[in-house]
């Protein structure tokens, strides 16, 4: 398991557009997007940003994932309206490249706005089946788009297996894939990002092997 509490300031392996500050955080250092743009991002082993190995490498060597992260939303506004932001997580293969840029795929963690996640907010995404080349529900792809729709796409010879058995670039973003942004205002501060991996056990132990699709799981702390 690893755990990153930006304490003490620290970037713990990410880049992006937040500020990483010792206070503010639950509790301690935090991510602190303090900014006007079209959206907030913590980018690891993106060209040109930090790197942290625990969230890279083949999944699909794995049992099951887990990654989380606390989020709290002090303001969140358009041009003064208070609106709402889906957070997800992007998982990338930077050496299957399509027309619209290296392959990948997203999952929606949930929404994020001062309404609903103004106290700290544990979000979490497990994966347990890496195996599908087809993408499982709630899962979009990226890299191409669709010729008909528009809408984004695996490129190809990317598949949801092979993303996952090649992740080299892994992100924390508001940038949704086949949506435009406009300029918005964030206060937003994350904290306590995680990755808990359970390894796949030796033949021969007795275990059972659950297989399911990835699920969300959105708790907020009290």
């Amino acid at each position: 398991s690893t755990n990153v509490g930006f304490d003490g300031g620290s970037n713990g392996g990410f880049g992006g557009n937040a500020f990483f500050e010792s206070t503010g955080g639950n509790p301690d250092g935090n991510a602190h997007f303090f900014v006007q743009s079209f959206g907030i991002e913590l980018r690891n082993n993106t060209p040109g940003d930090p790197s942290n190995p625990a969230f890279l490498g083949d999944y699909s060597a794995t049992d099951q994932v887990t990654i989380g992260l606390d989020v709290r939303v002090d303001d969140l506004n358009f041009f003064g309206t208070p609106v709402g932001r889906n957070l997800g997580l992007m998982f990338i293969d930077q050496d299957t490249v399509g027309p619209n840029g290296p392959a990948g795929v997203w999952f929606t963690l949930g929404e994020i706005s001062q309404a609903s996640t103004s106290d700290w907010t544990r979000f979490e995404l497990t994966i347990d089946d890496f195996s599908s080349d087809a993408l499982p529900p709630g899962w979009i792809g990226f890299g191409d788009e669709d010729p008909n729709t528009f809408e984004p796409i695996l490129p190809a010879g990317a598949t949801f297996a092979s993303i996952f058995a090649d992740v080299d670039e892994f992100r924390i973003s508001t940038f949704e894939p086949g949506f435009f942004f406009g300029f918005t205002n964030f206060d937003v501060r994350v904290d306590n990002v995680t990755i808990e991996v359970s390894q796949i056990p030796e033949p021969g132990t007795g275990l059972v092997l659950l297989v399911a699709a990835a699920t969300g799981l959105l708790r907020r702390k009290r």
